[in-house]
């Protein structure tokens, strides 16, 4: 028996996980980033799409912009599937999956617009209470009046107590106007 043959091989005790050691023993940490089309495509991984559906859903998610916003009209993505994949589908077949992706975390991602962003953030928050009830109702009836800054009419309008206002206004603002900012 030669010495040595319990010792366990370098590679068997690094953990990939914390990077390595520099020169000075300390680690250097791995970024593990999960780009923002592969974290939608494993949430679709979830629906039960037979493989046509899954290609439509495919291609509304490559279709979402950098901020996770889609920006293409339905019939352009139609359009796109039947001359580029050969894959037929309909108006009404896409906007439905349109529905189920915007179900998909970060909240707010698939929408058109911004106000539809935001909506989709506060409806998923909808139980917390009034503020975010008034708030959806705000960006709902108000929404020109709230990005022109318009809150009296806003006030006015909903009847509501500089304080009720107050909390409506912070609701939206913790709101994330970029959904897929923030990832890869």
């Amino acid at each position: 028996v030669q010495d040595g043959d319990d010792e366990i091989p370098d590679y068997k005790m690094k953990d990939d996980n914390y990077g390595s050691e520099d020169d000075n023993g300390k680690v250097i940490p791995i970024k593990n980033e999960v780009s923002f089309y592969e974290l939608l495509t494993t949430q679709l991984g979830m629906l039960y799409l037979d493989e046509r559906l899954q290609k439509v859903a495919e291609q509304i998610i490559g279709s979402l912009d950098d901020d996770g916003y889609l920006r293409r009209e339905i019939a352009s993505i139609v359009d796109d599937l039947a001359f580029r994949q050969n894959v037929q589908t309909n108006d009404k077949e896409v906007a439905e999956l349109i529905k189920q992706i915007q179900q998909f975390d970060p909240a707010g991602i698939c929408a058109r617009d911004l106000q539809e962003c935001l909506l989709l953030q506060l409806h998923r928050k909808r139980e917390e209470g009034s503020a975010v009830r008034i708030a959806i109702k705000v960006l709902t009836e108000y929404f020109d009046e709230f990005t022109k800054k318009h809150y009296d009419k806003i006030q006015r309008g909903l009847d509501l107590s500089d304080d009720g206002l107050r909390a409506v206004i912070n609701q939206i603002i913790k709101l994330n106007p970029r959904p897929g900012g923030n990832l890869g």
